[in-house]
């Protein structure tokens, strides 16, 4: 085997390699399942097809052909649900309804029916007894007044200090965060044009390591800096000028930001 060989077929295990991580992350709930590009994720497979030489190539080739079948099912199932969430025209259920047997409706009122008062066994005395307690019970005005709560307090208006403050809204725009963090990345990076990408994205506390890491993603992905790993080691390149990819890379690398590896980063 040819040297230009061996680095085809290590170029093709690595981004088998990132599709299939790529779809663990998906399945995982932490990306749309939209975000991957099924047509070009099958490309990518197909490219390398023909470099499989021995078992392992092939038990590669197979996970990540799973792997993108599990995707599209996915996305078929978040196309079903998004389609049943779609506004109804009362006409249409009155329709549907009137084509339901006693027995369906019984079961779909069994299967939507979640009562909070609830016996061992439904029956006609337990059913009274429910309905008493209701009628019995007082209203919530009037259980309010024997908390001694006093009268409702009326509505006040605030600032967007106190707001940013309970995190409603930020003072500082987020674009403008983008470009704070990319002058940062710049000054930080000096002569060698590097910094090592967890030094860069830690901070004081978990919750700020990983706001940091978020817009460090945007950066990578606008094109204001490169990410490039060398062994298990990952840094980050800032650009003098940001350089948006034309065409959006169908491929992401997940990068986990957890405590433990935070600590194993250090």
């Amino acid at each position: 085997m040819t040297t230009t060989e061996k680095v085809h077929r290590f170029s093709g295990k690595r981004e088998l390699e990132e599709l299939i991580q790529t779809c663990v992350s998906i399945e995982n709930r932490r990306f749309n399942p939209f975000l991957l590009d099924i047509a070009e994720a099958l490309s990518i497979i197909r490219q390398h097809s023909n470099q499989l030489r021995t078992l392992d190539d092939h038990l590669l080739d197979m996970r990540a052909i799973t792997s993108v079948a599990r995707v599209v099912g996915l996305q078929s199932a978040h196309l079903r649900f998004q389609s049943s969430s779609l506004f109804i025209d009362p006409s249409m259920v009155k329709q549907k309804l009137d084509s339901l047997s006693r027995e369906q409706l019984a079961e779909f009122l069994l299967l939507s029916w979640h009562p909070i008062v609830e016996l061992e066994q439904l029956t006609l005395a337990s059913t009274k007894e429910a309905k008493e307690f209701w009628e019995r019970m007082l209203s919530f005005f009037e259980r309010r007044k024997r908390l001694h709560l006093g009268p409702f307090d009326n509505p006040e208006a605030t600032n967007l200090a106190e707001l940013a403050k309970m995190r409603v809204v930020d003072e500082k725009a987020y674009t403008r965060k983008m470009q704070d963090l990319w002058n940062e990345l710049k000054k930080r990076a000096g002569e060698d044009e590097t910094v090592d990408y967890w030094d860069f994205i830690k901070a004081s506390n978990f919750a700020q390591t990983v706001t940091r890491a978020q817009l460090v993603s945007f950066l990578v992905s606008y094109g204001y800096a490169n990410l490039q790993r060398k062994d298990n080691t990952m840094f980050l390149v800032p650009k003098a000028k940001p350089h948006p990819h034309p065409e959006g890379s169908p491929l992401s690398f997940p990068i986990p930001i957890t405590k433990e590896a935070l600590v194993r980063a250090k």
